[in-house]
């Protein structure tokens, strides 16, 4: 599914972009004045509540796959699952649009003996539970707060309104796909025609069977829902909170470089997180790299400037560095973990299965050759009863 040189490629690229962003921010801001922010008020109290936070929500963030796959299969082990829904934090991160995380979840969740039809239905109803999540989360954060959002970053606020509509529209989407033959069936036709273009299919070749089946399991999907909508309502209850606990770690993480955001302003602070994402989710790039800087750094400003920071920009610029370590980079290596952790686990269970099954051959070996041998020793048996007659 993902061979080694493939991963490699991926921390490859990831780091190029970091680099990247380095050079950026140097030619930005003042990286002498960004160390000396750190350098000049750091406290580690504070980066290991952030580090608790972040590992808090990773822990969050997977039970909903893990409910989900043990309804059906209540006898693979809580670990597996564990490290194949961590798995997900390595790929999306690596991937452009975070899409490579599902793909290699549905092949780990098939070594498992998961049949394919159940990983995908259940995939997608833990997508379809973030995706809501999410807008729940944003939607809220948009209503409480827009108008001085868009009195503050006025140029800044039709980015945002982008954002917000593709992730409003993706949900709307995911929906009609699961409740509507007729809009899956149009969606198909569409598809269809689109890609009998020449350019395009020159392109991207004919996607119709993979749209397709994409819609029949998403309708799938829906269906399995209905049956036990209690336990997808805690499965969303569950994303909502893991964007709730991610959401905070800005707050925390201008503590650690002595410039906090005072507590009237947590809720703030909360919703320019959100914002900050919400505006980025067209940029291709894994992480939305590039982008995502950028709005936080569009957006926190005001809020760093009101809170009495001596220099908002520097400031700024040190929060983003340590939330974007902390919720992306940091992020991106324990997902690894997981998967290195599952895949050596995965190896030693397919070399221990091949040697049963070696033990076993060999022993039905011995065993014909035994049931040969007593035949044989039979045979003379009968010999010599003859030759005694």
């Amino acid at each position: 599914m993902y061979s080694k040189k493939k991963i490699i490629k991926y921390l490859i690229l990831i780091l190029a972009i970091l680099i990247l962003l380095v050079v950026l921010l140097t030619q930005i801001g003042d990286i002498k004045k960004i160390v000396n922010v750190f350098a000049s008020g750091f406290n580690a109290w504070w980066l290991v509540a952030c580090f608790g936070l972040i590992l808090l929500y990773c822990f969050v963030y997977k039970l909903p796959l893990i409910i989900l796959v043990k309804r059906h299969y209540k006898n693979l082990k809580f670990k597996d699952l564990y490290f194949i829904s961590g798995s997900e934090f390595f790929f999306n991160a690596v991937t452009p649009f975070a899409s490579g995380g599902q793909p290699f979840q549905a092949y780990a969740l098939k070594q498992k003996n998961v049949s394919l039809a159940d990983s995908t239905s259940d995939l997608l109803l833990n997508f379809l539970a973030y995706q809501v999540a999410l807008n729940i989360v944003s939607g809220v954060c948009a209503i409480v707060f827009f108008n001085r959002l868009h009195s503050e970053i006025d140029n800044f606020i039709i980015l945002f309104i982008v954002g917000f509509s593709i992730n409003f529209l993706i949900m709307i989407l995911l929906l009609l796909l699961g409740t509507s033959k007729t809009f899956g069936k149009a969606l198909i036709k569409l598809i269809s025609l689109i890609c009998k273009i020449k350019p395009i299919k020159k392109l991207v070749g004919d996607k119709t069977d993979s749209i397709t089946q994409y819609v029949n399991d998403m309708q799938t999907a829906f269906k399995n829902m209905k049956k036990d909508m209690l336990t997808w309502f805690l499965c969303l209850f569950i994303k909502v909170l893991a964007n709730v606990i991610y959401y905070c770690i800005p707050f925390l993480g201008f503590y650690v470089i002595n410039n906090g955001i005072s507590t009237k302003e947590f809720f703030y602070c909360f919703a320019l997180t959100s914002f900050s994402l919400t505006t980025t989710i067209w940029v291709p790039l894994p992480g939305a790299s590039g982008g995502v800087e950028l709005a936080f750094l569009v957006l926190f400003k005001k809020l760093i400037t009101d809170s009495g920071a001596s220099d908002p920009d520097s400031v700024a610029q040190s929060g983003m560095l340590l939330w974007r370590f902390l919720t992306y980079y940091f992020v991106l290596i324990y997902g690894l973990i997981d998967y290195i952790i599952f895949d050596t686990t995965m190896t030693k269970e397919l070399k221990l299965l091949q040697a049963n099954d070696k033990n076993n051959q060999v022993n039905s070996e011995n065993t014909d050759e035994i049931s040969e041998e007593i035949d044989n020793n039979s045979l003379n048996e009968d010999n010599k009863s003859d030759i005694i007659k």
